[in-house]
């Protein structure tokens, strides 16, 4: 590989492993550029899943003493990914992906003015019903597929959930969601591989590049905390809903 695609492969997953880990959408960032290297769209998804589990670790190392993570959900989340990851790897070899894509865009965008219309949301910790808590179960289950199969605006979806559904502030969302993503993001990578569709070789690039980012991401997020990256969250999600319409 010339050394000039090496380098880029490198910036690009620090890039995106940086926004990833703060507010998602860092496959928006590193499947585009995998297909500009000349993988095929496929292979690109699938690739990018190396990168989405260095984000996942190196952010994860950070967050991993602090306050952030809420453990009492991580094994329910964990089994969910799991369970996702084999419905979501499957779904990527026959789904029309374009239409699911621009779909999540419209629902990104009608969702976040309830995010900043309650100044609470994201920043405060708040307790909601069970009732609440069970429909985001299924939302946060249902985002896990796509984010197995797609990648590029899952985490965002998820982050709206925890907010919304679970009461959590925007950088708790971020930690509490790390590591069951990571179990998603290894059992697609175990079936990509099983199915052809990994190239080992940028992957290991992308994985080291988003490792960085990801940890990056997650110091400015505890460093910065919940208004700064609320604000950055919503850059974010105009941005990830504009990609995905246009594809």
């Amino acid at each position: 590989m010339e050394i000039t695609k090496i380098i880029a492969a490198l910036f690009v997953g620090i890039f995106a492993g940086f926004i990833g880990a703060m507010v998602g959408s860092g496959g928006l960032i590193s499947i585009p550029f995998l297909i500009f290297l000349g993988l095929p769209p496929q292979v690109a998804i699938a690739t990018h899943k190396f990168g989405s589990a260095g984000l996942k670790i190196g952010a994860a190392v950070k967050f991993w003493k602090t306050k952030y993570i809420h453990w009492q959900y991580f094994l329910p989340f964990s089994i969910m990914g799991f369970v996702a990851a084999i419905v979501g790897a499957q779904i990527l070899l026959s789904i029309d992906k374009e239409l699911l894509s621009r779909m999540v865009a419209i629902l990104l965008i009608l969702v976040l003015p309830l995010i900043f219309l309650n100044k609470e949301a994201g920043v405060i910790h708040r307790t909601t019903s069970t009732l609440k808590r069970g429909f985001g179960y299924f939302l946060y289950f249902l985002a896990q597929i796509f984010g197995a199969f797609f990648g590029g605006g899952a985490a965002t979806m998820v982050f709206y959930i925890l907010m919304t559904f679970f009461g959590l502030t925007i950088v708790e969302a971020s930690a509490t969601t790390m590591l069951p993503s990571l179990i998603t993001s290894l059992v697609a990578l175990i079936i990509f591989g099983i199915n052809d569709l990994l190239n080992y070789q940028i992957g290991l690039l992308i994985f080291l590049g988003m490792l960085t980012g990801g940890w990056l991401g997650a110091h400015v997020a505890i460093k910065k905390g919940n208004i700064w990256v609320k604000a950055l969250f919503a850059i974010t999600v105009v941005f990830s809903a504009i990609k995905l319409l246009l594809g």
